[in-house]
């Protein structure tokens, strides 16, 4: 993997320094023959000024300083008359078919166009016409045949510099690209050699480094893609999940069967200290009630991990929904004699319409009996316990808030897990109330929030998604 993230930077880094250093290149070839052609017009101006002040008697320093520009610059150069006859010449054949065309050109008043770049196989050499005279009057011509050489050299000196400077830039790209792709991939490779690594049931290993074919699909999940190592950790993941979901499914099974396999035992002691009560002396009754009492707490906790081995089980994928108003207004009915008698006074804000959550009716009744036996027995006596269902968005929200002495603020996070019981809880209680509520609303989609009510007490709430 870190050589293909190392191909793919380089290969954008690469464009990136061609679609600078070409244009450059380009631009240094413009301008090298801008100036060159600006030099050579000039040349050529002067001779045809100086060609249009000179008669006849004038023709020797008119043919010195011609064979002085051709010994100096080694460039063929010709002065002519109006009918095309040489008044000076070095070093040009005036008879070739392009200087011909040339002088035929100077003398329409016509100037020959140089080339917009140049490059270091260019023509070794250009011809550059100017006309003698202005305006209408064209009384010869100006042509000479101009070395590109130097400017050539020019450039080819100036695009060696920019490839080495290319060169260099991707260099420089190739060290970091390295380094940041050993730094990107590292901890994927770490990961797949930790999952590897990580519990006796994984599959046979696969090597992290040398490619692997595509693992195959699986019921759950489409073909594996990407490169080999992510294809490879997918797979490691894979058997991680499957080898965590057995041993979470074995350990429901644990606690479901052993809960199963103690409750008829309890219920038998519980019998026979029933029986044995009858016979009792009075020096005993106080160790056989707490004896008594011992069992029906072992038998309501086997009860509740009965019940959090159910909550904790998937449910079915069929979508399930109840009224929640209904069965509020139920279960508040049938706790409202322990209510009553425990001096809790209950209150419903009821929805105007009727609201239906996705959750099982018998998980909710199941969820508003463990959070209404917890109002009922630790709220207090004189305490208000307020029931509130309302819609919210997509959502159904249940509240049940009390007036009692609450939780501290920094166990609040605690109150779901199994066998915790607040410091401020008093009286019997198995800790695992909120837990199967916790498990219950998730196992149907939903949320729990457990905060603290002002300014006294506890408010629970929980969000199920609302059926439309």
């Amino acid at each position: 993997m870190r050589r293909r993230v190392l191909i793919v930077l380089m290969i954008y880094s690469t464009v990136v320094v061609l679609a600078l250093s070409v244009p450059l290149a380009v631009l240094v070839g413009r301008e090298r023959v801008q100036r060159f052609g600006e030099n050579r017009a000039a040349a050529a101006t002067f001779f045809a000024e100086l060609s249009s002040r000179e008669d006849d008697s004038g023709l020797p320093r008119l043919r010195e300083s011609v064979e002085r520009y051709n010994s100096l610059y080694d460039e063929g150069i010709a002065v002519l008359d109006r009918n095309g006859q040489a008044r000076a010449m070095s070093g040009l054949d005036v008879e070739r078919p392009d200087v011909q065309q040339a002088i035929a050109g100077a003398l329409r008043n016509q100037r020959v166009d140089f080339p917009s770049g140049l490059t270091p196989w260019s023509q070794p050499s250009v011809l550059v016409a100017a006309p003698v005279g202005g305006g209408t009057q064209v009384d010869g011509a100006v042509v000479i045949a101009a070395s590109t050489d130097a400017a050539r050299r020019d450039v080819a000196t100036a695009w060696i510099v920019i490839a080495a400077g290319a060169l260099l830039i991707l260099a420089t790209i190739v060290v970091i690209a390295a380094a940041l792709s050993r730094w990107v991939v590292r901890p994927l490779t770490v990961l797949s050699s930790r999952v590897h690594s990580f519990g006796d049931k994984f599959h046979t290993p696969l090597s992290i480094d040398e490619p692997q074919q595509p693992m195959p699909a699986t019921p759950t999940s489409t073909a594996y893609v990407g490169p080999p190592e992510v294809r490879e950790l997918s797979g490691a993941f894979d058997a991680m999940a499957e080898d965590v979901e057995t041993a979470t499914a074995a350990q429901r099974r644990l606690v479901a069967d052993t809960a199963h396999a103690l409750r008829n035992p309890l219920a038998a002691l519980r019998i026979r200290l029933d029986l044995l009560g009858m016979r009792v002396p009075d020096s005993a009754v106080d160790a056989h009630v707490k004896t008594t009492l011992e069992v029906d707490r072992l038998s309501t906790v086997v009860e509740d991990l009965l019940v959090l081995a159910a909550a904790e089980t998937p449910a079915a994928t069929q979508t399930v929904s109840c009224d929640v108003g209904a069965t509020v207004t139920d279960r508040v009915e049938f706790w409202s004699s322990a209510m009553e008698v425990a001096g809790v006074t209950p209150s419903v804000t009821k929805s105007e319409e009727t609201l239906l959550a996705t959750v099982p009716e018998d998980d909710l009744i199941r969820i508003l009996d463990a959070l209404l036996s917890n109002a009922t027995n630790y709220a207090g006596a004189d305490a208000m316990v307020e029931i509130d269902y309302r819609a919210q968005g997509g959502h159904v929200v249940l509240s049940i808030s009390d007036t009692g002495p609450g939780v501290p603020v920094d166990e609040l996070p605690m109150l779901v897990d199994r066998f915790f019981r607040a410091s401020s809880a008093h009286g019997e209680g198995t800790g695992l109330g909120l837990s199967i509520v916790h498990a219950l609303t998730e196992r149907a989609g939903g949320s729990l929030h457990v905060s603290v009510r002002r300014p006294s007490g506890l408010k629970i709430e929980l969000a199920f998604l609302r059926e439309c």
